[in-house]
């Protein structure tokens, strides 16, 4: 409750500190406002005043042409500013009753001085008219010749005193009038039209003179300045006070501020101990490595942090409120719950292991420590800090097993270090032996030579260690009374992250009694130790032995060439130990398929062959080897990897397709290239054909080696057009092949046998150069081109340093990277494809372009297409051909072309042969086109003469 009081207490202050802050922020507001205001107002009366004193001198302008429109704007001027100021009296001083008389004693005087200047202005503008009427008269009396010089004399004088009056030079009416009697007396006298005129316009300007004095002291005597000064003198005494005022409240709630200011700090002081403890709590329960979870008093979560969260899989929010037996495995012992409740409920600490089940379903281990949380001697929470020991726990199993199979295995199992030291031996090796750990604890291994076997055979036995990381093979050692002792041995280096070797491990089988009956050694001899699968040698001999059985009994049976697809990718990415596990899982498969009469052996590598015996006919065999191909496809999970292997089976069949054994298994061997050839995944009965078209893979691959050496390689450049305006922009690189025995051969066939035969990458380069070199040869020649397109293939995208020869090749050229397109197919984006996107973001990132070739025709997932770091895709050549007005290919092109344009790639449609595809494309505007239609591909001599 004191804890509440005080939060009470701060925050009342917090809120009464906010409410000083603003209300002196609302009092300097209106400090502010009133000072606006004040000035506001002071510069209207003046500016009045100063119109005011216009209108006085204006009232002075007598006799003189005066800007009537300036005086108009004046009045204009006073009379707004007059309003906007009783508007603003009104607004901030109602109850003000002088200064509302005072602004009423304004408003009068001031339209009394408006009528006084419009009347004033109407004198003004008669006595002008009226002059010019007697200076005319004045001219024609002085013209006329009826008139005597004595009264031209007298009519002058006249005018000019009447013209001194008017101006104010201290001449006295009367003595004008006297002029004017003189003229009168003649004009009765001579009866003169023009003398009765002047005299008669005389008497008139007189009066208007008069009355102009007279209205023009009027306007002069006004005593609008006066109430005016009045005003401001009392707005400014208001003004005075009113700051006063606020200055005076302002500076009361200002120090009431920095009192509860200085109280604030205080207590933050005294608090700052007890949040500092909270916070570095709060930090470690955070970012403890512990799981920590804590409930009220019934045993209701109300917090639980990160680790928690990570360990058992739930969120905060799916926990909050929920009862901790969510947790609960039901594999516990329920004595240890009954006893934890027991020690909980009497305010004790209660620590122990629980099996506990993580939100998908799976086991975890806990080791917890659990505590009630007492606040004035009352429960308020359990506070649960808890550590996964899963691992800790699998690891203890894993090496208590490890211990039990390392103690009670029939082998003998040596441990060494790195210098062939024996670190380690199990109960085996001592039984075989005779040698206890401590009588060979770091003693060399030679301690165990026989001396039968001779110094170049452990050389070659360590040679091969080092390069192939395993030794299997006879080894005659001797036991410590002597005894000649044949073991088995496999001998394998166990390398570190840095591939260093860190130890040898060495299980050796004794062989004695196996080689006094023979029959381990001929099980060796015959079988493959890795899959205890029948071996080449036990084939071949089991082969010859059927065929003379089938020729006896007339029997057929089929021989079945299995080779695994792509399986050298798993070798080379994850290493051989995972590859042989997979072989070892595949020769398992294949033996649970098989019938006990047939029989399998591992031919070598990924390879095995089937002996399928006394089939009736092709279907049955063909039946087994599509049950063979889907058995395996099945995931293979090695050691937190899964694999889905693919195989190409080959058939050959006795007699048909051969009656001896060199023949059978060379045509199921050529049966399974013709299945790797049509995809893969697949399996092929041997035909005559085959033998052709194996005969001529082996003539093509024989003259393939020397096509490079006798310049039979040549390139032609196929240009790609922009199909908006059919320009050329661009060309695409193609090899072509010429032999003098074999004539022109298509890249469809010696392409694949270059990829076979490894002679790709040389061929690879000789491309890239060659086209790089016949770029620059068109650029010079005028052609404006922005790249070449060249194929890689993907067996040399596999080639080390690959990036860095192709860079030196560009840059020998005086070639931008951005001038090579890379193209690519979409099964190479398939085969290891977070290895081959690497690979290809590492050509980007030095400016090559990309493209997918035969877009459409592989596997492209859409889900990851977006994230391939191509420029370009190329729409097939079949998709092109099927374009018409019916044909379904016409919602695929235009699917394609705009997924690339969502994705900001260039689209390249190839195989254009006709005016109706390339309109087709333009109109869903497709980039770029590439076909006979534009033009066929050229030699360089040829394209340049046609487009320069």
């Amino acid at each position: 409750m004191k804890t509440l009081r005080h939060i009470d207490f701060i925050s009342i202050l917090l809120v009464l500190f906010v409410f000083l802050l603003l209300f002196i922020f609302y009092s300097m507001y209106k400090i502010q406002e009133g000072v606006e205001n004040y000035h506001n107002n002071h510069d209207r009366i003046v500016n009045m005043q100063l119109l005011n004193k216009g209108f006085d001198d204006f009232a002075s302008s007598q006799n003189e042409l005066v800007n009537y429109y300036q005086i108009n704007q004046d009045i204009e001027k006073f009379r707004s500013l007059f309003i906007k100021l009783q508007e603003t009296v009104k607004a901030h001083h109602p109850e003000e009753d002088a200064l509302l008389t005072q602004l009423e004693w304004i408003r009068k005087l001031f339209e009394e001085k408006v009528n006084d200047l419009e009347y004033y202005k109407s004198l003004n503008s008669s006595l002008l008219s009226g002059y010019h009427f007697l200076f005319d008269l004045q001219r024609s009396i002085s013209e006329s010749k009826d008139i005597s010089a004595n009264t031209k004399s007298i009519v002058n004088e006249t005018l000019f005193l009447l013209f001194q009056y008017s101006r104010g030079n201290y001449i006295e009416r009367e003595y004008v009038e006297n002029k004017l009697d003189d003229i009168h007396h003649v004009m009765r006298k001579n009866k003169n039209l023009l003398i009765e005129n002047f005299y008669k316009q005389s008497k008139v300007s007189l009066d208007t003179i008069s009355s102009f004095r007279q209205i023009s002291n009027t306007i002069k005597e006004s005593t609008i300045d006066k109430h005016l000064h009045s005003l401001k003198l009392y707005l400014h005494n208001r003004y005075d006070y009113y700051i006063l005022g606020q200055q005076l409240i302002a500076t009361f709630f200002f120090i009431a501020t920095i009192v509860i200011s200085i109280i604030l700090f205080f207590l933050y002081l005294r608090s700052n101990k007890n949040q500092k403890e909270l916070r570095a709590f709060n930090y470690a329960i955070q970012h403890s490595d512990n799981s920590v979870m804590m409930t009220d008093s019934d045993k209701n979560i109300v917090f639980v942090n990160e680790v928690f969260e990570k360990t058992t899989g739930y969120t905060e929010e799916e926990v909050l409120g929920k009862n901790p037996r969510i947790l609960k495995s039901n594999l516990q012992d329920e004595r240890i719950y009954k006893e934890m409740y027991k020690k909980l409920e009497r305010g004790e600490s209660w620590e122990g292991e629980l099996i506990n089940r993580r939100k998908d379903g799976s086991l975890f281990y806990e080791r917890a420590s659990i505590m009630p949380v007492f606040l004035n001697k009352k429960l308020i929470n359990y506070l649960a800090i808890k550590l996964d020991i899963t691992k800790y726990i699998e690891q203890n199993n894993i090496l208590r097993q490890a211990a039990s199979v390392f103690e009670n295995t029939e082998e003998a199992i040596i441990i060494a270090d790195a210098n062939a030291n024996v670190v380690s031996v199990n109960q085996a090796f001592t039984k075989m032996y005779g040698y206890t750990i401590d009588e060979v604890l770091g003693k060399d291994l030679s301690i165990l030579h026989s001396g039968i076997q001779d110094t170049n055979f452990y050389q070659r036995m360590w040679d091969e260690i080092d390069h192939k990381d395993v030794f299997k093979g006879k080894i005659v050692n001797t036991t410590k009374d002597g005894d000649i002792l044949p073991v088995w041995v496999t001998i394998k280096a166990v390398r570190d992250q840095s591939k260093r070797i860190v130890n040898y491990t060495a299980v050796q089988t004794d062989l004695r009694a196996i080689e006094t009956s023979e029959a381990k050694a001929d099980y060796l001899a015959y079988h493959d130790p890795l899959t205890s699968l029948y071996n080449r040698v036990s084939f071949e001999e089991f082969l010859s032995n059927a065929l003379l059985m089938a020729k006896r009994n007339k029997e057929k049976f089929a021989v079945l060439f299995i080779d695994l697809d792509r399986f050298k990718i798993i070798n080379d990415t994850l290493g051989h130990d995972i590859g042989d596990q997979v072989l070892i899982h595949v020769s398992k498969r294949l033996k649970h398929i098989l019938r006990e009469s047939d029989f399998i052996a591992r031919w070598g590598g990924d390879e095995f062959v089937v002996i399928l015996h006394d089939v009736a006919s092709e279907s049955l065999v063909a039946t087994v080897a599509r049950k063979i191909i889907d058995e395996l496809k099945a995931p293979i999970n090695v050691k937190h990897h899964s694999f889905s292997i693919t195989a190409s089976v080959g058939i050959s069949m006795y007699p048909e397709n051969g009656d001896d054994t060199k023949s059978l298994i060379k045509n199921a061997d050529s049966a399974m290239y013709s299945a790797k050839d049509s995809g893969k995944n697949n399996f092929c009965f041997y035909t005559d054909q085959l033998s052709l078209q194996t005969e001529e893979r082996l003539i093509i691959d024989t003259a393939l080696h020397n096509a490079l050496d006798n310049n039979e390689i040549t390139m032609v450049f196929q240009p790609q057009y922009s199909i908006a305006n059919r320009e050329i922009i661009s060309v695409e690189a193609l090899v072509r092949w010429e032999n003098e025995k074999l004539g022109v051969v298509s890249p469809e066939k010696f392409i694949p046998i270059a990829e076979d035969n490894g002679f790709i990458v040389e061929l690879g380069y000789f491309i890239f150069e060659e086209s790089c070199k016949r770029f620059k040869e068109m650029q010079k020649a005028g052609l404006s081109l922005q790249r070449v397109a060249i194929n890689v293939s993907s067996i040399q995208f596999r080639e080390p340093g690959l990036l860095e020869a192709l860079l030196s090749i560009v840059k020998r050229y005086e070639m931008d990277p951005s001038e090579v397109e890379i193209e690519i197919t979409e099964r190479f984006l398939m085969d290891n494809t977070e290895s081959n996107i690497k690979n290809l973001q590492s050509f980007r990132l030095e400016g090559f372009k990309v493209s997918i070739d035969d877009f459409g025709t592989g596997y492209s997932s859409m889900s990851y297409l977006k994230q391939l770091p191509i420029d370009t895709i190329k729409i097939d050549k079949s998709f092109i051909d099927d374009i018409s007005q019916k044909s379904s290919d016409n919602a695929i092109v235009k699917a394609i072309i705009v997924l690339a344009k969502t994705l900001n790639y260039s689209v390249v449609a190839e195989g254009i042969e006709t005016k109706e595809q390339e309109e087709f494309l333009r109109q869903n505007r497709c980039d770029i086109g590439q076909g006979f239609f534009f033009s066929e591909p050229l030699q360089v001599n040829e394209l340049i003469e046609k487009f320069k």
